[in-house]
């Protein structure tokens, strides 16, 4: 993963009122932190954020980071979470994260499917279970996204965790669970068949309630 700079200031004041202020002036809060270092208050240009996640890496961009007005040093970093004003969807404060680039992090991997499936040209209905896996890599070993090859999968065919071959990275998962499924027009019928019963069955019982 190639690395994208990032040009930040360090934030002098501190406090909601400094925060609304700066957002008035069309930049954001933001703090730098992580367990090697000391959490250094930040002044972003939301522009040049957006800018930086804008490749295929999304959040999982590994940045590196400079501090105008704190020293000369640059950091490497990542976005661990961006907050969002839930009525103008703007970016109101940013956490950048230390990271170590001989260390391992752990984040979220969007799954791309790739190929077209045998079983969905015979009429099959393709179901994908999870859109993401947690997996834990070197920084600059995240991959953009997972790629799941579907071209083998017929009918009743699905593909599990286990059966991804991992390179440079390790994917965290407690089970073996199911990843994207193919199957049959008639065994979808069924189950809407039998999810309907169960609901009249459940009426019956608040009718036979009242």
């Amino acid at each position: 993963m190639e690395q994208l700079e990032l040009r930040t200031s360090f934030r002098e004041q501190k406090g909601k009122g400094a925060a609304k202020r700066l957002r008035r002036e069309g930049f954001i809060p933001g703090i730098f932190y992580g367990p090697d270092t000391q959490p250094v208050p930040l002044t972003l240009n939301p522009k040049d954020l957006e800018k930086a996640m804008s490749t295929e890496y999304g959040s999982r961009v590994l940045i590196k980071l400079s501090i105008d007005g704190y020293d000369k040093k640059k950091r490497n970093a990542m976005v661990k979470d961006i907050q969002i004003d839930p009525v103008t969807y703007r970016w109101i404060h940013a956490d950048l994260y230390s990271v170590d680039l001989k260390r391992e992090v752990e984040v979220e991997v969007p799954i791309k499917l790739v190929g077209v499936s045998p079983g969905v040209k015979m009429g099959g209905i393709m179901e994908q279970i999870r859109r993401e896996l947690t997996i834990k890599a070197l920084p600059k070993n995240i991959p953009a996204a997972i790629e799941i090859d579907i071209s083998g999968l017929g009918l009743g065919d699905s593909v599990h965790v286990n059966d991804i071959t991992a390179e440079n990275y390790t994917i965290v998962a407690d089970s073996n669970f199911t990843i994207v499924t193919v199957s049959s027009p008639e065994a979808e019928a069924v189950e809407a068949e039998e999810g309907e019963e169960m609901e009249a069955v459940e009426e019956e019982k608040e009718e036979t309630k009242e």
